[in-house]
């Protein structure tokens, strides 16, 4: 699943689990175009090699973001974690730059020569 925010919130760096590995959260609320309601926001994490993801970005940018989600019963309750495998620039309205970027690389494909 996908998700367009802008990020309200990034947490420090920490460790967690026995081979302490490195977690950062933060915090995206959407934006689309909701403006008699009260918008949604999720907390995201982001483990291990994949913190270096969200560090490239600052509060108030607005990115895509792909979430993985899983579910943990400990003690007869139910736990959700939701964490990211891909984060993405996008624009104010929702759109990636990836998607911006490929018609131009298209056109420089046609002047190779193989």
């Amino acid at each position: 699943m996908e998700f367009t925010g802008k990020i309200t919130k990034i947490t420090p760096e920490v460790t967690v689990g026995q081979k302490e590995l490195p977690k950062i959260t933060f915090v995206i609320e959407d934006v689309g175009e909701m403006e008699d309601y009260k918008r949604n926001s999720i907390a995201v994490d982001v483990l291990g090699d994949k913190t270096e993801l969200i560090k490239q970005f600052n509060e108030w940018d607005v990115v895509r973001v792909g979430l993985n989600f899983k579910s943990n019963e400990y003690n007869d309750r139910i736990y959700n974690r939701i964490t990211a495998r891909r984060i993405d620039a996008a624009d104010a309205d929702g759109s990636s730059d990836k998607g911006s970027a490929a018609p131009a690389a298209a056109k420089n494909d046609e002047d190779l020569p193989f």
